[in-house]
């Protein structure tokens, strides 16, 4: 992926004291591939299943179709743009006008919603099911639909294999307990 790097682990010792464990690090996912998250690694990862699994290395564009209320819209939007494909995110009303403007930036085309997120994600997956150029990239599961954001969740694990060889690098060894939010 164009821009890729692990993000820093940063020992913070004065936290370890405070909380009374050996040492304490933290993952800082502010500037994952340019963007506020660590939702570029899914994205990332579920796009190029998607058009590793569809044949679209062939250079036909493809038009990636999401909901979102943030961040996983932003880097979806991201995604296509870097691999020269198209995006177009849903949003349910109300998502706040600077992700939605960080999305349209990316040159997504934004469809805004009347109705919360679950409407936004039922519209995309309509939208996607409408052109054969369309492909649905979700992080919102349902029967039927579990591949996609299961590849979401594996692009995730980059973070991890991060995360233990930046510990092996700092002879930290294996750690007593990850917390996630």
């Amino acid at each position: 992926m164009p821009g890729y790097g692990p993000t820093p682990l940063t020992e913070l010792p004065e936290i370890a004291a405070e909380l009374g464990v050996g040492r304490f690090f933290v993952k800082d996912e502010s500037s994952r591939l340019g963007l506020p998250a660590f939702k570029a690694l899914g994205a990332s990862w579920a796009v190029h299943r998607v058009l590793s699994s569809r044949g679209a290395g062939d250079g036909a564009p493809v038009r990636l179709v999401t909901a979102t209320d943030g961040n996983h819209g932003w880097a979806v939007a991201r995604t296509a743009r870097l691999l020269g494909h198209r995006a177009h995110v849903f949003v349910a009303h109300g998502v706040h006008p600077g992700a939605v403007a960080a999305i349209a930036g990316e040159g997504a085309r934004v469809t805004e919603v009347a109705g919360v997120y679950d409407d936004a994600v039922r519209a995309a997956a309509e939208a996607a099911a409408e052109g054969s150029d369309a492909v649905l990239v979700q992080d919102t599961a349902w029967p039927g639909y579990e591949e996609v954001p299961g590849w979401i969740v594996e692009g995730y694990s980059t973070l991890f294999a991060e995360v233990d060889a930046q510990l092996a690098a700092a002879d930290a060894g294996p750690p007593a307990l990850v917390a996630v939010p």
